[in-house]
């Protein structure tokens, strides 16, 4: 008859009738698992491989048995106020939809615009891809749209009809200029630091207001959310930072981006749970 062997390491059937004192390679210690490394109390062996740690050989001989070995007893450690506090259950049981919606903020809440900052790399794209070119005289106003923003740089006019034409347009027709972390238009002088300071600036000549079509850009974008941030990711070539905002609420997340030749990507996003770290600076990068 075949019995098989409990001696750690061993595993293997003998018989029992031919059982003799160094039949059996095994180990006597206890498995020891510490910074990943795995062995035997009895063996100075380590392997970070549970595989190769099953197959260290055994480094003591002796008979086969067929007994189960009992389990080595825990030793009794001393309660201490401490050990008793992380003994205490931890409440685990996720939060139900039901309670998080009613946790949820305010949807109506109004969002908030938050500060650009302006990559390295976007300011030198716009530094050598200067646009200066002469504001359109204008579209057919059949096809403007009731509350087309101006485009020209610098003016922050709204179309309201036909009259909006007859109102003078206040612009900048030069390009923006990024440099050494200075911003100004190429039309002007006026240099700061500040970017707010930057689309604040007041335009630098008078003509006609171009309400001109602009056209939707389809963008790949990722985005994800953690419990104390959203990250967004745009992919496009050459944003005219001019012209961007992105404006978020504790619940939503709406960005608007303009890209060379009059393209508009938008989007609007639905915030998990809920969020007030309206500080954090988003960053336009120039993606080749």
């Amino acid at each position: 008859m075949s019995l098989l062997c409990h001696n750690k390491g061993c595993g293997q059937h003998f018989d029992p009738n031919a059982n003799l004192p160094d039949s059996c390679c095994h180990h006597p210690g206890v498995p020891i698992f510490h910074d990943a490394l795995k062995g035997w109390s009895c063996c100075r062996k380590r392997t970070v491989d549970f595989s190769e740690f099953l197959n260290i050989k055994g480094c003591t001989v002796g008979p086969h048995c067929a007994e189960k070995l009992p389990e080595a007893p825990q030793p009794e450690v001393p309660a201490t106020s401490s050990s008793l506090q992380e003994q205490k259950p931890l409440n685990t049981i996720p939060k139900s939809a039901e309670t998080l919606r009613r946790e949820r903020p305010k949807s109506e809440l109004p969002p908030k615009l938050l500060p650009l900052n302006i990559s390295q790399a976007l300011e030198m794209a716009l530094e050598q891809k200067e646009l200066d070119q002469e504001p359109g005289a204008g579209l057919d106003s059949s096809l403007i749209r009731t509350g087309s923003s101006c485009q020209n740089p610098g003016c922050d006019a709204v179309y309201q009809g036909p009259e909006s034409d007859a109102t003078p347009c206040t612009y900048h027709p030069g390009a923006p200029r990024f440099h050494e972390g200075m911003k100004s238009w190429s039309c002007c002088g006026i240099q700061t630091l500040d970017f707010g300071a930057f689309l604040a600036q007041p335009g630098c000549r008078v003509g006609r207001h171009d309400w001109g079509k602009q056209l939707p850009a389809s963008c790949r974008h990722d985005w994800h959310q953690t419990d104390s941030l959203v990250v967004v990711t745009v992919y496009g070539q050459i944003p005219l930072p001019a012209f961007n905002w992105v404006k978020a609420s504790q619940t939503e997340l709406h960005i608007h981006i303009v890209f060379d030749g009059n393209r508009v990507f938008q989007a609007q996003m639905k915030l998990w749970g809920g969020t007030s770290n309206y500080s954090d600076f988003l960053e336009r990068m120039k993606n080749l």
